[in-house]
């Protein structure tokens, strides 16, 4: 009868076990199967009694499969070994191993293995030592690990699979003649590392460490070492065994991914809002270094809090309300509300949350952006302060000349609510129904701004208890692509000034009316004496003539400044040498002996008023009236460079001081000393309106226009 194989089957009586020792004692007849439950038991039932086979389970009470391997075989070098293991890994497999392991099985969950964990128990209990030895070989060559076993005054390789060559890059032969052949392939500045880990192993120490291997390559190799010494019953270091493995492309994924999530993290901390994750249960995942600035609090406190200890109290509902809407309808939600920081100060926020899902769709959280808006905030406090408390009617309009928003003063003027207004079309809205001309110009002043032009007129509009003039205007504004994205609507209340601008027009035309007829009845009369046959009455004549012509220049120029002052006139672009060649033919008319040299390009683009050449021919004749040369020079210069000017250089002929004065705008209106004439004040009006300014140097007067 065939004699039992006596197998001693170690495993953990606290864990589940895929295998059986009575169901392996009947799977084979020739197995008789008895167990311990640690290495410790096991090692006391080996030294009192004798097995042919060991079968152990990798995860013990006290120590792993591994190690109780390493004992057995201090004092046992052929007893067969089963490892079974459940998870098993591959540097599992290479310990085992590099150990001795007689066999390596790994437990499918989903197979019965009783029968084949017997069988193999029967046929390794019955292998010789030689076939022991194929057995290991055969596993040591299935992996790409170097498997290796020294002695431990490191001059004699005792074991080392064919792996050796692929990852160290010399033959096995090398390595067997001379065991320290593989600091060959170590890169120079690595060698002295590996030297001391050889040190270190010999004197019983465990070594992990990682080297680069010298090669033409730019990008070194990188093999990982795991090395233990292997002790004899007393404690002394009898050889060394260990596992090599190339981890190059490890350490690329893993430096890859460490900077990637270096760039990820530098992008968060970068970024001057707050960011941050929650998991479903409003714990702090994650966030950028913007929070701990805002709140005050540091990242060990931050770690134990939740999203609604950064609110103040007053805010916790809204914000765990639209918490639970990110998490239960699965959508963004954006609110205002705002962080209490540590020291107890109230903080506006503007927080969005959206979900944040993992790859199947399963979601781990929220994530989102806190952003501080109390600039924002300051902003619409200021523009409202601003908004609500002007004398000027305001509002905001969308391109369509739909009303967005108006202020209290336009409210209050209509007599209506806010919300009676808001939404209309301007020209539907009640100011605008009175007339249809304020209700076509409401329309057109929207159709002017949408072509992103200023509209400006003066209208009459019903308000709650009266109807007034306003000086009506609507402006586009633009985004920075160009596009009108808005338009202001504005109207100041003129009513009292047209009512005034009336009076003084009526009083202006009848103070014209009768200037022009009383001079025409002394001119009449002056005429008259100067015919007479007594010189002296002939000179009271010519000085009364005289005298009536001035005054009926000045009444002329009063007309031509009121006239200005009164259209209120807006610069354009005009071209300056057109108008320099206008004004020089008028003067010549007058002076057709004058001198006129002008000095300026073909064209000479600058913002004026229309009726520049007006006020240029006046400053002439101004000039040329303190001469008594027959052929008196100006001379007319445009000059360029960051601006636009005039100059004109009066060579013969000058201004007085007050004139001077006048054009520089240094007058001192309740000064006894005026000019002489009206003229000099319409050169400056025009300067004025046109936004420009005068200097004089000399007998250099220049007039600086506007960019």
């Amino acid at each position: 009868m065939q004699e039992r194989v006596r197998t001693l089957f170690v495993y953990d009586a606290d864990s589940v076990v895929a295998l059986d020792s009575d169901e392996l004692t009947s799977a084979a007849d020739a197995l008789e199967v008895q167990t311990a439950h640690s290495v410790s038991e096991a090692l006391d039932r080996l030294t009192t009694d004798a097995f042919d086979c060991v079968l152990s389970t990798y995860q013990l009470p006290d120590e792993d499969g591994v190690a109780f391997l390493s004992h057995i075989r201090d004092f046992d070098t052929d007893l067969p070994f089963v490892l079974y293991t459940h998870g098993g890994s591959e540097q599992i497999a290479s310990d085992a191993i590099s150990t001795g392991v007689s066999e390596y099985i790994r437990n499918d969950p989903d197979t019965d293995q009783t029968e084949t964990v017997a069988s193999r128990l029967v046929t390794v209990a019955s292998e010789t030592p030689g076939d022991s030895e194929a057995k290991v070989r055969e596993l040591t060559e299935a992996t790409d690990d170097v498997l290796w076993l020294i002695s431990a005054d490191w001059d004699e390789v005792l074991f080392v699979n064919s792996a050796y060559s692929e990852v160290w890059g010399q033959p096995e032969a090398k390595l067997r003649d001379d065991p320290r052949a593989f600091l060959e392939a170590v890169h120079p500045d690595d060698r002295s590392r590996a030297e001391e880990a050889v040190n270190r192993l010999r004197a019983g120490e465990s070594v992990e460490i990682e080297l680069r291997i010298d090669s033409a390559e730019e990008s070194h190799r990188r093999v990982s070492i795991q090395a233990e010494p292997i002790f004899d019953a007393d404690g002394n270091v009898k050889r060394i065994a260990g596992a090599s493995r190339e981890v190059t492309e490890q350490r690329l994924r893993q430096r890859r991914l460490g900077e990637q999530q270096q760039m990820v993290q530098s992008i968060f901390d970068a970024i001057p809002d707050v960011l941050y994750t929650f998991d479903t249960h409003s714990t702090l995942l994650r966030w950028n270094d913007q929070l701990e600035a805002e709140t005050g609090y540091g990242a060990d406190e931050i770690e134990e809090m939740i999203v609604t200890d950064f609110v103040p109290a007053d805010e916790v509902e809204k914000i765990a309300n639209s918490f639970q809407s990110i998490i239960q309808d699965r959508r963004s939600v954006t609110v205002e509300s705002a962080f209490e920081t540590k020291d107890g100060e109230r903080v506006p926020f503007e927080f969005t949350g959206a979900p944040l899902e993992d790859a199947d769709g399963s979601l781990r959280g929220v994530t989102g952006v806190g952003r501080n808006i109390s600039d924002r905030r300051e902003r619409e406090r200021r523009f409202e302060a601003v908004f609500n408390n002007t004398y000027q009617f305001t509002g905001i309009m969308s391109p369509d000349g739909t009303l967005l928003e108006i202020n209290q003063t336009a409210i209050e003027f209509a007599g209506r609510s806010r919300e009676a207004l808001v939404g209309q079309k301007i020209w539907d809205t009640y100011w605008f129904q009175s007339n249809e001309t304020a209700t076509k110009a409401a329309r057109e002043a929207v159709e002017t701004a949408q072509r992103g032009e200023l509209f400006r007129e003066q209208i009459s509009v019903q308000g709650g208890d009266r109807e007034a003039v306003i000086d009506f205007s609507v402006r586009p504004v633009v985004d920075d692509s160009g596009n009108i994205e808005l338009l202001i609507p504005e109207g100041r209340d003129i009513t009292r000034l047209s009512e005034r601008e009336q009076q003084l027009d009526v009083t202006n035309r009848f103070l014209r009316h009768n200037i022009r007829n009383k001079l025409t009845i002394i001119q009449g009369r002056a005429a008259s004496i100067r015919e007479a046959d007594d010189d002296q009455l002939q000179s009271y004549g010519d000085r009364i003539l005289m005298a009536a012509a001035d005054l009926s220049r000045s009444a002329e120029m009063a007309r031509n400044i009121h006239n200005l002052i009164e259209s209120d006139p807006t610069p354009e672009r005009v071209d300056l040498a057109g108008q320099i060649e206008k004004a020089v033919s008028d003067v010549r008319d007058e002076y057709p002996e004058a001198n006129l040299p002008v000095a300026a390009p073909e064209s000479a683009t600058v913002a004026s008023l229309r009726s520049l050449h007006e006020a240029l021919g006046e400053l002439l004749r101004i000039v040329f009236r303190e001469t008594e040369i027959a052929t008196p020079t100006a001379k007319l210069t445009v000059r360029q460079g960051e601006s636009t000017s005039l100059e004109i250089t009066i060579v013969d002929g000058g201004l007085s001081r007050s004139e001077q004065e006048v054009l520089l705008g240094e007058i001192d209106v309740n000064q006894m000393r005026h000019p002489q004439g009206l003229g000099i004040w319409y050169v400056y009006w025009h300067v004025w309106y046109s936004g420009g300014r005068v200097t004089i140097d000399g007998n250099d007067v220049r007039i600086h226009f506007p960019e």
